[in-house]
């Protein structure tokens, strides 16, 4: 075989691989992704400290091939707190749709359409407070750092989240 040849195999060779990794299992990547997102299990996360509203926020982790983080278990949300700085109210990605003629128990729904299988409502929460319609969820909330529900026009951080294998397509 020629040495054109042998390059040309090599090649071959090698865009066979990156495709075969770049298709299978991601858990080879790193557990930091350029621009400060981190891993947990099968998602990207990123805290923004920005004030924005919980649909401006969603709008912002929408434009990085995400949504507001959805929460499933114990350790992802101690890792989402951690990551927020452990006291600083944040939103995540719970809402109830704002219906007013909802009654209790109120449906709550991820932005990310996976199932609300999971909750950390803070003593009395969800309540809507006073009266005001609450249909955001936001974390870090009173001393014991659980959810609350919220007026979702009010400005707090937020936290994104983006699936593995969505974030190695943006070149993560």
């Amino acid at each position: 075989m020629t040495s054109e040849g042998l390059i040309m195999r090599a090649f071959t060779v090698s865009l066979y691989l990156i495709a075969v990794c770049s298709l299978g299992d991601t858990s080879w990547l790193s557990t930091t992704c350029r621009g400060e997102w981190q891993r947990f299990g099968s998602h990207y996360f990123f805290f923004d400290q920005t004030q924005r509203s919980w649909t401006d926020s969603e709008r912002n982790c929408e434009s990085l091939d995400g949504h507001l983080a959805s929460v499933h278990s114990t350790e992802e949300s101690r890792f989402l707190e951690e990551l927020a700085g452990g006291s600083t109210i944040t939103w995540i990605g719970g809402n109830d749709g704002g219906r007013p003629e909802m009654t209790q128990p109120r449906t709550w729904t991820w932005t990310d359409s996976t199932m609300f299988n999971y909750h950390e409502w803070a003593d009395g929460e969800p309540n809507n407070f006073n009266g005001v319609r609450e249909s955001c969820i936001q974390m870090n909330f009173g001393d014991e750092h659980r959810w609350n529900d919220e007026v979702c026009e009010k400005d707090f951080a937020s936290i994104c989240s983006r699936h593995i294998r969505t974030t190695v397509k943006i070149a993560c």
